[in-house]
């Protein structure tokens, strides 16, 4: 009989935002358990949201408790659901599935698995004083990166012997090089010159992510490579203000927001160098994609972007929070066809350590560990 795991994770959406990366795991980790031994299950903490009906249209149903973060309910409902189920393995995402999963695997005999996505440089400080009492109550932990599994022993009080490193992947496949004619269909439905630079980013538009730098950037762009066009793909709560920015720093023709996207295959290939802006990260999904694309990628050097990409070999990484400084890597990569092919073929080769199959298997045999830790 499959063991019972219950992924249970406090949101799958971002204000704003149509997808969260969170979600997009989550369509790629259930296709790949083995259903052999596994039975999985997810829950959300709120009410549905715009991302539940995505999950279920890629065959993943999501069970919604409609609780807010603080509700003490939740963990009766956590507890109830557990044995209806009969989970062995609970695996949470989020500080409130963290906190009340702790309380509810211990009351129910199941094992508890805390999944860190990022290191959070806002994390609540009642977060802290939660994790240090309920330190004791997590039987693992797995993080995105090496900066994260720091942030999980010193900022969450997780022993440093119950992390497990488990790198991000995607599936590369989906995301391999595509043909011009693709691409160039992009650009043309985009309103992008055929023979124009393009710089882009793919993710949400909020605050973490960076993109006021990269619009400030592509403004010192423009006096130096006067050609370049700049594409941002993703929503969020931001879309307004940065479509705001970008008129004022006179790029309203020269840069293209584009929203949320599925062809991002074919997105990427439009692209000549993709960028991450971000002001902190985990271990972002799309620069896997970007990788096993085969783009030239220039990325801040912060948390799992600088773990994962090495600087002038399969990227080059500039600092965080400075526009000048992004406008310098961008203009070095897009001035060399000779650089941006190579960084966009070593980048292609090291992907291959990023296939989310990989990810799912490691999973795997973490909660093989924990039964066996159960007798079972």
């Amino acid at each position: 009989m499959p063991a019972g795991v219950l992924h249970v994770c406090d949101k799958f959406g971002v204000r704003g935002s149509s997808i969260h990366g969170v979600s997009r795991l989550f369509s790629w980790w259930f296709p790949r358990y083995d259903a052999a031994r596994f039975d999985v299950g997810l829950v959300g903490l709120k009410d549905p949201e715009p991302a539940t009906r995505w999950l279920g249209e890629q065959g993943i149903p999501v069970h919604h408790i409609g609780r807010g973060r603080f509700d003490p309910r939740i963990l009766a409902d956590i507890v109830a659901l557990v044995r209806r189920r009969k989970t062995r393995i609970l695996h949470v995402h989020g500080y409130a599935a963290a906190d009340f999963g702790r309380l509810a695997a211990r009351l129910s005999g199941a094992k508890l698995v805390l999944h860190e996505h990022f290191a959070d440089p806002r994390m609540p400080a009642y977060q802290g004083l939660a994790d240090r009492l309920l330190a004791s109550l997590t039987d693992r932990a797995i993080a995105v990166s090496h900066s994260t599994r720091e942030f999980l022993v010193a900022e969450r009080f997780v022993p440093a012997e119950k992390v497990r490193l488990i790198w991000n992947g995607a599936p590369l496949a989906e995301f391999a090089p595509v043909g011009r004619e693709r691409a160039l269909a992009v650009r043309r439905g985009l309103g992008l010159p055929e023979d124009a630079p393009v710089v882009g980013s793919i993710g949400r538009l909020n605050a973490q992510k960076g993109h006021r730098f990269l619009l400030d950037a592509a403004a010192m762009l423009r006096e130096r490579l006067p050609d370049v066009r700049t594409l941002i793909v993703g929503d969020g709560d931001l879309m307004d203000d940065l479509r705001d920015r970008a008129a004022r720093l006179g790029l309203a023709d020269r840069v293209v927001f584009a929203g949320h996207r599925t062809d991002v295959p074919d997105l990427l290939a439009a692209l000549d160098v993709f960028c991450v802006s971000s002001l902190y990260e985990g271990t972002p999904l799309a620069l896997f994609e970007a990788m096993a694309a085969a783009r030239a990628i220039v990325s801040t050097a912060v948390d799992g972007c600088r773990e994962i990409l090495e600087d002038g070999s399969n990227g080059l990484l500039v600092a965080p929070a400075d526009a000048e400084a992004l406008a310098g890597g961008l203009q070095r990569v897009l001035a060399d066809a000779n650089l941006r092919e190579a960084l966009g073929r070593r980048a292609f080769e090291d992907s291959r350590r990023y296939d989310v199959q990989a990810c799912v298997e490691q999973m795997e045999a973490l909660y093989d560990e924990l039964l066996g830790e159960k007798g079972e």
